[in-house]
């Protein structure tokens, strides 16, 4: 019997963030390292993170982590003990499930943007791939990457807008991001989880039944 630990109210856990980070034009390895710590930080987990968790929550290769904490250090964005500094402003926040949907640091980035820019009453935005990129450092195909990877993942919906140029005719604008409950992402990646589960158990039967098949046909020859 599979047994699954209690699951939460994704919707009752969030962390801020400050706003004045997205004037620093981090690239998203860096803000998604960022964001995790001050994560951490609001839930006033023991001891500091370590490289090995870095690299597997936001899956990153460990080379990059050393460079990442020393710019942050530099920039006056953590202490030397990775404690981010932060100080009474504006701020925006992120659900804490973000870093446990298996997501890549580019896909957290972009969500973490799209937060920070929706109408707060219609849960929508409409940034183009170029204002995304130059808010994470990623590239237009990067961008269009990760959205779908957001979009598969239950978090987002987006629809094409139009727009009339000076001539009067129409063409397509920018898409617009609706920001979906997160607690509908967390059930879809469960659901995954359950069926993956299932998956490599019937393989793993399958195998079985082959191997048993076999041996029975090797001893009747």
């Amino acid at each position: 019997m599979l047994c699954f630990p209690y699951q939460r109210d994704a919707r009752s856990f969030r962390f801020p963030l400050p706003n004045r980070i997205w004037t620093h034009h981090l690239r998203y390895p860096t803000f998604s390292v960022l964001a995790y710590l001050h994560y951490r930080r609001h839930r006033g987990l023991p001891s500091k993170a370590t490289p090995e968790e870095l690299t597997d929550t936001l899956n990153l290769k460990s080379s990059m982590i050393s460079p990442i904490l020393e710019e942050l250090v530099q920039q006056g964005h953590i202490t030397p003990d990775m404690i981010p500094v932060s100080t009474d402003e504006k701020f925006f926040s992120l659900p804490d499930e973000v870093f446990h949907l298996n997501l890549g640091c580019a896909a957290i980035a972009i969500y973490a943007f799209l937060l920070y820019r929706e109408n707060r009453k219609t849960y929508r935005c409409t940034p183009s791939y170029k204002t995304i990129g130059q808010a994470i450092g990623a590239s237009n195909n990067t961008v269009r990457k990760h959205v779908l990877e957001l979009e598969a993942g239950g978090l987002i919906s987006t629809d094409r807008t139009v727009v009339i140029d000076a001539s009067g005719r129409k063409r397509n604008g920018n898409l617009r991001y609706t920001i979906h409950p997160i607690q509908n992402a967390v059930e879809l990646h469960h659901q995954r989880q359950l069926a993956a589960l299932d998956a490599a158990v019937e393989q793993q039967r399958v195998k079985k039944r082959l191997a048993a098949s076999a041996r029975k046909g090797g001893t009747a020859q």
